[in-house]
C-alpha cells in the first residue's frame, strides 16, 4: 500500500492528515474501526436530538392544547424521548471516542518515533546524520522545548473535528430541505473555511519546523546552561551571563518571528470569519422572511433553526484545529524520510568465507570527499594490509588517516575505486555482517552513562552474560582491582548523575574502552583498529599503551592510528599518509634509514620527549 505523501496533493495540510489516516490502522485496525464508528455517531446522535429538539418545540402547542393522554402528547413525549436519548447516548459514545482516540494518539506518536528511529538507523553509514533536515525531524521526535507538533496532537484533534465535520454536513443536508442553495453553500463553505485555516495553521507550523535548525541552536545553549559537563568551565569563564543573554536574544528572535506570522494569520481568520458572517446573515435572514410569510411551519421552522445553530459548532479557528494541522506536520515527511533511506539502501550481492581476512585487505585507488566538501580527504589511495600483521598508519591531521578507518568501517563509502577483502568487493557484502569481523576504538570513544559490564559488553552485547569472558577482558588492560574497588562491581553505574553510581578518571575510562574493544575480538572480530584513542595522553604514555596492545593483539590483524610518529616504531608495517595517499612505506628501521617525513617527525618528536623527560 502507498503512503499518501506518495501522491501528488494540493494542499500539504490535507497530506498530513491523510498520512495519519493512513497510520492508523497499522496500529490497530478494531480501534481505528471504533474510532471511524464513534465519530460518526458522535456526529450523528447531536443531529438526532437537534431534529427532535426542533419538532419537539413545534409539537409543543398542539400537545398543549390536546391536553395529557392526547394523541398529538404523546407524539410530543417521543420526541422528548429521542432527544433524551440522543442526548445521553452521545455523551457516553463521545467519552468512548476520546479515551480510544487519545490511546491511538499515544500509540501513533510512538509508532512515528519508533519508524524515524527505524529509517535513521537502516542506513550502513553515518552521512545522512550529517544532513539539516534529518537533524530537524529528529529534533521533533524527541520533543524538544514547548512543540505542539506532536502527532499525538493531531488524532486528538481528528477526534474533535471528525464528528463536528460530520455533524455540520449533516445540518446542511437539513437545511437543504429549506433551501437548496443555502443547504449547498454551508456545504461548501465550512470545507472551505477548515481547509483554509488549516492550511493557514500548516504554513504557520512549516515556518516554524524549518527553523528547527535555530531552535537546536537555542537549546544548545539552555542546556550548556543546565549540564553537569560544561559547568567547571562556564564558571572558571564567567560564561553564565553570556550564554543566558544569547539564549534569550535568540527566543526573542524566534517569538518575534512566530509573531509576524500570527499576525499574517490573523489576516485570513477575518477574511474567513467576514465570509460566515455574511453567509450566516443571508441564513437567518431568509429564515426568518419564511416563517414571518408562514411559508414554512413552526416545527419546520425550529428544525432549520436548531439546524443552523449546530454550524457554530464546528471548530476551524482554535487551538483543537491548530493541534491537528501542526501535529500531522511531520508525519508525511517521516515517510518520505524512510523511503529516501530505503532507496539508498545497498543491495547485498557476496559474501565473506568465515576465515576472511584470511589473506589480505586492500584499498585499491580508493578516493574519498565528505558531502558537501569541495576537496577529496583521500585520492587515489592504494594500500595493502596483510592479514595477522600490525600496521601502523601516521600522519599529521588532515591527512586522511580517520577517513581511512571510517571507509574501512563502511561507515561512508568511497567516491571512486574499492576496498576488498580477500578479493571481494565490500560494496557488495553486508554491512552489518562485515563489521562483526571488526573491533575499533576511536579518539572519541562513548562514555556510556551504564554499568561497568555493559560499558565493556557493548563490544559484543549478545555475550553480556558471559561474565568470565568480560573479565577476561579486562585483565590485559589491569582495570579488575578498579572494578572489584567500585560499589557494586561490574553492576557499578558509570555515572555520578545515579545513585550508587560513580565516575572515572580520563585514563581508567580509556582502559574501559580498551576492554570493550578487546571484548569484540574474543567475540570473533578479526580486525582491531586503534583509532588515536590516546591523543590526550603524554607521548610516553601513549607509546606504553600502544607498546602493550600489539604484545597482547600480536597474531591479531591491527590497525593504529596515530599523528604521533615516534609512539608506533614497533608495528610489523608502518605507512605515512599525506594528502589522503601512501607517501611512505616500511618498517621503523626502513623509513628511518629512508631519511624521509617519518624519520625526520620521528627524531623532533623523540628530542622533544628527551627533553621533556629531562625536565
Amino acid at each position: 500500500m502507498t503512503p499518501p505523501n506518495a501522491s501528488p496533493m494540493r494542499f500539504e495540510a490535507g497530506r498530513a492528515v491523510l498520512a495519519v489516516m493512513w497510520l492508523m490502522p497499522q496500529i490497530s485496525r478494531p480501534r481505528t474501526a471504533l474510532f471511524a464508528a464513534t465519530a460518526v455517531l458522535v456526529a450523528a446522535l447531536p443531529l438526532t436530538m437537534t431534529v427532535a429538539t426542533g419538532l419537539l418545540i413545534g409539537a409543543v402547542p398542539a400537545a398543549a392544547g390536546a391536553g395529557p393522554g392526547s394523541p398529538e402528547a404523546r407524539h410530543a413525549y417521543v420526541l422528548l424521548a429521542v432527544g433524551v436519548a440522543a442526548l445521553l447516548l452521545g455523551r457516553l459514545v463521545d467519552n468512548v471516542h476520546r479515551a480510544n482516540a487519545f490511546n491511538l494518539g499515544r500509540e501513533l506518536e510512538l509508532l512515528v518515533q519508533d519508524r524515524l528511529v527505524t529509517a535513521v538507523a537502516r542506513p550502513a553509514g553515518v552521512a545522512h546524520l550529517e544532513d539539516d533536515d534529518i537533524l530537524a525531524l529528529l529534533r521533533i521526535a524527541r520533543q524538544l522545548g514547548a512543540d505542539h507538533i506532536r502527532p499525538e496532537r493531531a488524532v486528538r484533534g481528528l477526534a474533535h473535528i471528525a464528528p463536528e465535520f460530520l455533524a455540520a454536513a449533516g445540518a446542511s443536508i437539513v437545511l437543504c430541505f429549506f433551501n437548496v442553495w443555502i443547504g449547498l453553500a454551508w456545504l461548501v463553505a465550512w470545507p472551505a473555511i477548515f481547509i483554509a485555516m488549516q492550511n493557514e495553521y500548516t504554513r504557520v507550523g512549516k515556518t516554524a519546523y524549518m527553523r528547527s535548525t535555530e531552535m537546536r541552536e537555542s537549546e544548545y545553549m539552555r542546556d550548556l546552561a543546565m549540564n553537569a559537563g560544561p559547568a567547571k568551565e562556564i564558571r572558571v569563564w564567567g560564561l553564565m551571563g553570556w550564554l543566558l543573554d544569547r539564549y534569550d536574544r535568540q527566543w526573542a528572535e524566534r517569538m518575534d518571528y512566530t509573531n509576524r506570522f500570527q499576525r499574517l494569520r490573523a489576516r485570513t481568520a477575518v477574511g474567513v470569519i467576514g465570509a460566515l458572517l455574511a453567509l450566516t446573515a443571508v441564513t437567518a435572514l431568509l429564515l426568518a422572511r419564511a416563517g414571518l410569510d408562514g411559508a414554512v411551519g413552526f416545527a419546520a421552522l425550529s428544525v432549520y433553526l436548531v439546524a443552523m445553530t449546530s454550524m457554530f459548532n464546528f471548530s476551524a479557528f482554535d487551538d483543537t484545529a491548530a493541534f491537528l494541522a501542526l501535529g500531522a506536520l511531520p508525519v508525511p515527511k517521516i515517510l518520505a524520510l524512510e523511503t529516501e533511506l530505503t532507496a539508498d539502501e545497498r543491495p547485498v550481492t557476496a559474501e565473506l568465507p568465515a576465515a576472511a581476512p584470511a589473506r589480505s585487505v586492500r584499498f585499491e585507488q580508493v578516493a574519498f570527499a565528505y558531502p558537501g566538501a569541495e576537496r577529496p580527504v583521500i585520492e587515489g589511495l592504494d594500500l595493502k594490509i596483510e592479514a595477522g600483521t600490525s600496521l601502523a598508519v601516521v600522519g599529521h591531521n588532515g591527512a586522511g588517516k580517520t577517513s581511512l578507518v571510517k571507509l574501512l568501517a563502511g561507515l561512508y563509502e568511497p567516491t571512486g575505486g574499492r576496498i576488498t577483502v580477500d578479493g571481494t568487493d565490500l560494496a557488495g557484502v553486508d554491512p552489518a555482517a562485515w563489521r562483526t569481523r571488526l573491533s575499533a576504538l576511536f579518539q572519541d570513544f562513548t562514555r556510556y552513562q551504564l554499568t561497568v559490564r555493559e560499558n565493556i559488553a557493548l563490544g559484543a552485547p549478545h555475550l553480556a552474560e558471559d561474565t568470565d569472558r568480560i573479565w577476561k577482558a579486562c585483565e590485559p588492560m589491569g582495570i579488575r582491582a578498579l572494578i572489584d574497588s567500585l560499589p557494586n562491581g561490574l553492576d557499578t553505574v558509570l555515572s555520578s548523575e545515579y545513585e550508587g553510581g560513580t565516575d572515572l578518571s580520563g585514563g581508567q575510562w580509556q582502559r574501559i574502552a580498551l576492554a570493550r574493544a578487546l571484548f569484540a575480538v574474543q567475540a570473533g572480530a578479526k580486525i582491531l583498529i586503534l583509532d588515536e584513542p590516546a591523543a590526550a595522553l603524554d607521548v610516553r604514555a601513549e607509546a606504553e599503551l600502544y607498546e602493550q596492545f600489539l604484545d597482547i593483539t600480536a597474531g591479531l590483524t591491527t590497525i593504529v592510528i596515530s599523528h604521533r610518529f615516534s609512539t608506533v616504531r614497533r608495528a610489523d608495517r608502518i605507512v605515512v599518509l599525506d594528502g589522503g595517499r601512501v607517501v611512505e612505506d616500511g618498517s621503523h628501521g626502513d623509513l628511518m634509514a629512508l631519511g624521509g617525513r617519518y624519520a625526520e617527525a620521528f627524531t623532533l618528536q623523540a628530542d622533544r620527549l628527551a627533553r621533556t623527560s629531562r625536565s
